[in-house]
């Protein structure tokens, strides 16, 4: 799917600054620049006719602008998405590029989205429609203040500045008393942990309330750093129905918690701008549910595009999949997924990538290789709370791991002289 940037050019004489620009997958049984016209109409003045007032003067205005098309090869051999549009044998695939004029919508995330695909999923002519990318001006980006601590701030709360934030999920997810999770997290904290959150199906539960389980945990915490002299802090999953928002996060505040989790993808785009307007505390942004418009390469968007609105709309730490792990995803995906959270936007401070799933001791040399850097989250679930010795050795097998790395030392010689990382490596890397 790759293509030549330099094939897109924008019309001369108009001011492209005042404009968004959506680079597209597409297949389609159409001649593709027809195609690309179809939805650049659809989605701006056009409908299936032309009609009276759409004047030449409101499509220049107003209109969406083709600025590039790329055929691709296409050897599929098959129809992606249904259509009732007749194949006749013969479908084309390129990469396309519109321009949309930013006066056709005010500056929030969801209008943005229903302008640059909204309907255009719907549209017969297309047998498979991917959003690959999405890039805003200032005009647009100006409106929005992004994360409130982002990686600078979190480092500051933690006071680590050279390494991999080290976290872990409470596992089981789900069932686990406000003690048990307090006692839980307690462990993983004195062994190292420096974050530590909610699993995202468990939120403001019966029989774990959020209220509740933030008494137990912050006093969990506070003794655990009193213990080891270094600070954790625990997110705790408050995705609710937007109206209770505000008043799950005072909860977390007014009883001392440090961090708030939201499901973001189920809860919405402004929902999230709404809860970032008024946090006092970072916002870990968990992905779940956005694979159902993530993981076709047919359909839907791409997790850079999701990332770059998620920063937009405030979230601190954004879970991105995991380098090495057990999610889907090339390790390509996620270290570009990631590069989306901090790139671009200068005026807004930098998202955290989370990398998790199927992390532990093993992958963390991994994860600093891949990124290149060490401004991310290596957030592990079983790997720390399955861990044969117990909750504490998990986390202490994570730092052993740091150590050894940054000591230029194989994992394997490191952990002659820490039980730990040893039982870790002969437990999940057998």
């Amino acid at each position: 799917m790759g293509f030549e940037q330099g094939l897109f050019r924008f019309p001369e004489g108009v001011d492209s600054s005042q404009y968004i620009f959506a680079t597209y997958y597409l297949e389609t049984p159409l001649e593709p620049h027809q195609a690309a016209e179809i939805l650049a109409s659809e989605q701006s003045t056009g409908t299936w006719m032309r009609i009276k007032y759409e004047t030449e003067e409101r499509r220049e205005k107003y209109g969406a602008k083709v600025v590039g098309v790329h055929p691709l090869p296409y050897d599929a051999g098959q129809c992606h998405l249904p259509t009732k549009v007749a194949l006749n044998g013969k479908i084309n695939a390129a990469v396309v590029r519109i321009g949309f004029p930013t006066i056709n919508f005010s500056p929030n995330l969801t209008n943005l989205l229903s302008t640059v695909v909204g309907e255009a999923y719907e549209l017969e002519s297309f047998t498979a429609l991917k959003l690959l990318d999405i890039e805003l001006p200032p005009s647009f980006t100006q409106h929005f203040n992004g994360p409130k601590f982002g990686i600078d701030g979190l480092r500051h709360i933690l006071d680590i500045r050279d390494r991999p934030l080290i976290g872990a999920i409470i596992k089981p997810c789900v069932g686990l008393s406000p003690e048990e999770t307090a006692e839980l997290a307690y462990q993983g904290a004195k062994g190292g942990l420096d974050f530590i959150k909610d699993d995202e199906l468990l939120a403001d539960a019966a029989y774990n309330p959020v209220k509740e389980r933030v008494k137990v945990i912050t006093a969990a915490l506070k003794r655990a750093d009193e213990e080891k002299g270094e600070k954790t802090i625990y997110a705790f999953n408050i995705t609710d129905r937007p109206s209770r928002l505000r008043e799950l996060h005072d909860i977390v505040v007014e009883n001392g918690g440090g961090c708030i989790m939201v499901n973001v993808a189920a809860l919405g785009y402004e929902s999230l701008s709404e809860l970032s307007a008024f946090a006092e505390v970072p916002i870990f942004a968990h992905r779940v549910f956005a694979s159902a418009y993530l993981r076709s390469p047919y359909l839907g968007m791409s997790l850079e595009v999701l990332n770059k609105l998620w920063r937009l709309g405030g979230a601190d730490m954004i879970l991105i999949g995991a380098i090495g792990g057990k999610v889907y995803g090339s390790d390509a995906e996620v270290v570009a997924s990631a590069r989306a959270c901090n790139q671009g936007f200068p005026h807004l401070k930098r998202s955290l990538p989370a990398s998790s799933g199927g992390q532990w001791a093993g992958k963390l040399a991994g994860n600093v290789a891949a990124f290149g850097h060490v401004d991310f989250l290596h957030l592990s679930g079983g790997g720390v709370f399955a861990h044969p010795m117990g909750a504490e050795a998990g986390a202490r097998s994570l730092r052993q791991a740091w150590d050894a790395y940054r000591q230029d030392i194989p994992l394997e010689e490191y952990a002659r002289e820490h039980p730990e990382l040893r039982a870790a490596l002969e437990h999940f890397g057998g």
